[in-house]
């Protein structure tokens, strides 16, 4: 399924709120239960210092505070070393569990950049 009819259905997703990103973490979990179809997932990266890479994930859980594992084609390309990235992904609610999160690995020291991730969804009945 295709995200469609972006004037009405489509909604925003803040799965990881714009800011710095200094050492690993995790964004708030999203409620996917109104939702079907394909998700576009955007990254945006600010580059993050000499040596610093962000390596971002997405996870789900049946439930919001429960155990959250990795989905499937969820995961981001590892930002080279004090390197921005934009990048997209898709993944597929109808196939996901009812909670997801985005993570975030910083790797090579303390992080200085900004780090956002945000999704494009469909509602099912909207």
């Amino acid at each position: 399924m295709t995200i469609q009819n972006l004037g009405t259905k489509t909604t925003v997703l803040s799965l990881l709120a714009n800011d710095v990103v200094t050492a690993t973490g995790t964004g708030s979990a999203v409620d996917l239960l109104d939702y079907e179809g394909d998700i576009a997932v955007i990254l945006d990266a600010e580059a993050g210092g000499a040596g610093i890479t962000y390596a971002v994930k997405l996870t789900e859980s049946d439930a919001s505070g429960g155990t959250y594992t990795d989905v499937t084609g969820g995961a981001f390309t590892t930002t080279t070393a004090n390197t921005a990235l934009v990048e997209k992904i898709s993944v597929n609610t109808d196939g996901m569990k009812r909670f997801v999160k985005a993570s975030v690995t910083v790797a090579g020291g303390t992080g200085a950049g900004a780090v956002s991730v945000v999704a494009l969804g469909s509602k099912k009945y909207g």
